[in-house]
């Protein structure tokens, strides 16, 4: 049995889903270099072998009627399958590998991303990547001008105009020297850190704002001044494991001098510092094959490092 006439044709489904993305037949046209007249032509073509209204045309543009988001909907596994075979024959022809360009926050880049790269590579061979490491507003703000598809960001930093879904679980610290008064201590106040000589991320960074959010949420607000601002973990680390003061930073960063006791980490009661670390992309964005794999790698592996709770 052979296909429909409604279905053998997938070129006008994804003119659609360009239309849903951009709201307009003429950035679809430019997007896929064809006229305006072109693109109406083959939507109602296919309105008409359907027997469905799928747009809405006004005066300030073009909206998917709901009819129209149903088909599309309906169409996506079918484009995005599509989209995986292309891809795939790329591999046996010898056409140029697709491209994906991320932006990430540096805990996903250091500790989450060679992990899900080295899966990615086995489901999409030859795939090259492009890394954009910076901190999670910088992430944000890259992703919302277009600088990269897909972004890794502290969830409290993703705006209103995107998408996004959790990912990792992490958990903050505050560590200190062996030789630091506090390393002999049970634990700490907010109120000890908050008045600490404190070793910290730069503002926009995820670890200083989930500190700074949690501090001025208890029931007595407090707020920290740093010390000293650096923007590499490293730096911090080693600033802390000199003596220059406490540092708060991810567990993962640090579980390894915490093992070798270079560092040593003090609990503060009362305050929680659990963080998600989310994906982010474009409302509306139409992934690449090599994103959407990618963020479904990033939502499904069960290797990843989850930092524990205490």
């Amino acid at each position: 049995m052979g296909l429909s006439s409604r279905v053998s044709d997938l070129g006008p489904y994804e003119l659609l889903a360009t239309i849903a993305a951009t709201g307009s037949i003429g950035a679809c046209a430019r997007h896929h270099g064809l006229s305006q007249p072109a693109v109406s032509t083959r939507i109602r073509g296919l309105e008409q072998r359907l027997g469905l209204r799928l747009l809405d045309r006004h005066p300030r543009g073009t909206t998917v009627t709901e009819t129209g988001q149903l088909v599309l909907r309906w169409a996506r596994p079918a484009l995005e399958a599509t989209a995986d075979l292309d891809q795939a024959l790329d591999t046996l022809t010898g056409v140029s590998p697709a491209h994906l360009t991320l932006a990430a926050s540096t805990t996903i880049a250091e500790f989450f991303l060679p992990t899900w790269f080295a899966a990615l590579r086995k489901r999409l061979p030859g795939t090259n990547i492009s890394l954009l490491c910076h901190n999670s507003a910088d992430t944000v703000a890259l992703i919302r001008r277009g600088g990269a598809e897909l972004g890794f960001a502290e969830a409290g930093h993703i705006s209103a105009g995107l998408e996004h879904r959790p990912v990792v679980r992490d958990r903050l610290v505050v560590v200190v020297a062996p030789d630091h008064p506090w390393a002999g201590r049970d634990a700490v106040t907010a109120t000890d850190l908050a008045t600490a000589p404190l070793i910290l991320r730069e503002p926009g960074s995820a670890t200083r704002s989930v500190l700074h959010d949690r501090l001025s949420t208890l029931p007595d607000p407090l707020t920290v001044v740093p010390a000293m601002e650096l923007t590499s973990a490293t730096a911090i680390k080693n600033a802390a494991a000199s003596g220059l003061g406490p540092a708060v930073l991810s567990e993962l960063t640090v579980r390894d001098e915490l093992a070798a006791g270079t560092l040593v980490e003090v609990p503060v009661p009362g305050l929680t510092l659990e963080r998600n670390l989310h994906a982010c992309w474009r409302r509306h964005h139409r992934f690449s094959a090599p994103a959407r794999h990618l963020l479904e790698i990033a939502t499904t592996h069960t290797d990843r490092p989850l930092a524990t709770t205490r």
